[in-house]
């Protein structure tokens, strides 16, 4: 019974443990027209990668292709290797390919979604230091 107990524990510490492991990326592609920029980052594409088969990825990839015309197509899903630039996603790799069309791959892997659109929030330390500035000028205004 005691081998029991231990062997249960094991198996549920086990699954936790990769489950935890694993990052959580957008999955979605075209023609789903949700998919594109701008992105809403629906929760509803928001996939933990270990339950859609790809518990080894690490990172988060969008992909975009535009072909002549001008139409462009997005895929967005998780990644195994490739390189993650200094920007977390936000610089993308473009590549030329045939037929004038064009690729983005942006990846990711500093949080859970980073797959998604850009947020533009302002940080804290961003709002302290303009309110420090602010004050500091308004002080040297009163002198």
């Amino acid at each position: 019974m005691k081998y029991l107990i231990f062997y249960c524990s094991f198996v549920i510490l086990t699954f936790y443990v990769l489950s935890v492991a694993s990052i959580k990326c957008y999955v979605c592609k075209e023609p789903d027209r949700k998919c594109r920029d701008p992105f809403r980052n629906d929760t509803i594409f928001l996939k933990d990668c270990s339950q859609i088969g790809m518990g080894n990825a690490t990172m988060c990839r969008k992909y975009m292709w535009e072909i002549g015309d001008g139409t462009r197509y997005y895929m967005r899903g998780c990644a195994v290797r490739g390189r993650v630039s200094r920007k977390q996603g936000r610089d993308c790799i473009e590549r030329l390919g045939t037929w004038k069309t064009k690729m983005w791959y942006c990846q990711c892997d500093n949080k859970d979604g980073c797959n998604g659109s850009t947020n533009k929030r302002l940080s804290f330390l961003t709002i302290l230091f303009g309110i420090i500035i602010f004050y500091w000028q308004s002080t040297q205004n009163i002198q």
